[in-house]
């Protein structure tokens, strides 16, 4: 974990709502947690380019990838 700054996190909780504060630890917990969904999407994303027998990922696999998220 933490391999991404913690600026942005910060930012996309504060564009949600203009007047609101954000604590340090409310930016690690949902940067942690973009992180890790992050990684399980990325499986799931190579996991299909595999499947298709490519070394490439194409936008598509990403796009079944979210696809197949959202129905849930």
């Amino acid at each position: 974990m933490g391999r991404l700054p913690l600026a942005p996190f910060e930012k996309m909780l504060k564009d949600s709502e203009k007047r609101i504060r954000v604590s340090k630890e409310a930016t690690v917990a949902f940067a942690e947690f973009v992180e890790e969904f992050s990684r399980d999407m990325s499986r799931d994303i190579a996991e299909l380019a595999r499947h298709a027998r490519r070394k490439t990922i194409l936008a598509d696999d990403v796009k079944i990838a979210v696809k197949r998220f959202r129905k849930g």
